[in-house]
């Protein structure tokens, strides 16, 4: 069996927000990349995960015996890498949401120093 971490990533993120389109926004991808990664999952696990409606998405009955397994896979991978002391290998996309005056005045010198960090 080939699990990916994104696989369970995507399953709970759709389960999570209902959409894979939501999905794929939280998780800064497309579309058709979440509905590749839940295929993959539900082809390794020989199980159908998500009913797939027009517009909607709702677990199975095994779908949702596996969602917090999953999200506690997801918890266990965080706290190995916290564990391993590397902050390098956490990536991820930082949004910020800032006015204008901001964005003028300090924002340039955070950014530096959150870079430094």
């Amino acid at each position: 069996m080939n699990l990916k971490i994104a696989q369970l990533e995507a399953f709970v993120w759709v389960a999570d927000l209902g959409s894979f389109r939501r999905a794929a926004e939280r998780l800064s991808t497309t579309q058709p990349n979440i509905s590749t990664r839940i295929s993959a999952l539900e082809q390794a696990l020989d199980v159908t995960l998500m009913e797939r409606d027009a517009g909607s998405v709702r677990l199975t009955s095994k779908g949702t015996e596996l969602l917090d397994h999953a999200r506690r896979v997801l918890r266990s991978a965080e706290a190995f890498l916290e564990a391993s002391g590397q902050a390098a290998l956490y990536e991820g996309v930082l949004k910020l949401g800032v006015s204008e005056m901001i964005m003028h005045t300090w924002l340039r010198d955070f950014m530096k120093a959150l870079r430094r960090e």
